[in-house]
């Protein structure tokens, strides 16, 4: 090997590890940035278990517990009514259309997802019922506040101003 194709060699390597370093460097850089710019939201947790944040830690547990134990039920209904619903969509573009049948498999899915948030959601008011009244103040104010259709009626409103006027 001549001095030359040795020197080059070592330039073009030398010219990947400082491309790659920095390339490793600005992903830590960027990466960091983006974990501390995340909403409040995001770094505590899904909605319904970031509210027990503010309770004590034992009963803040007991109703971690409560929807841990009930997460693999939910899960399986809602994916169900989420491929009902696709199946419904889907049953748009068939010949003949049936819009009656369309519309009972919506409202078969509709309800469905309505019994299941039922479900946690009177879970949630029987836990909430064995607590003291302050701890039970601190439940709903953290359910409140981390609703996840909170702001959506703002949002609504300002979707609506951005839309043009149908003529």
């Amino acid at each position: 090997m001549s001095r030359r194709t040795l020197a080059i060699i070592l330039f073009v390597s030398l010219a990947m590890n400082v491309f790659l370093i920095g390339a490793v460097v600005g992903g830590l850089v960027v990466g960091q940035r983006f974990r501390h710019e995340r909403p409040a939201m995001a770094r505590s947790g899904p909605p319904l278990w970031a509210a027990a944040n503010q309770l004590a830690p034992e009963q803040r547990r007991a109703y971690r517990q409560l929807l841990r134990g009930e997460a693999g039920e939910v899960r399986d209904g809602m994916r169900s009514v989420h491929e009902a619903r696709t199946q419904a969509w889907r049953g748009l573009a068939a010949e003949p259309f049936d819009p009656a049948a369309a519309k009972r498999d919506l409202n078969a899915a509709r309800l469905r997802e309505t019994q299941i948030r039922a479900g946690v959601d009177g879970r949630i008011v029987d836990f909430a019922a064995k607590l003291p009244p302050s701890d039970r103040a601190a439940l709903a104010e953290g359910l409140a506040q981390s609703h996840p259709a909170q702001g959506q009626g703002r949002r609504m409103q300002e979707h609506r101003r951005e839309m043009p006027e149908r003529p």
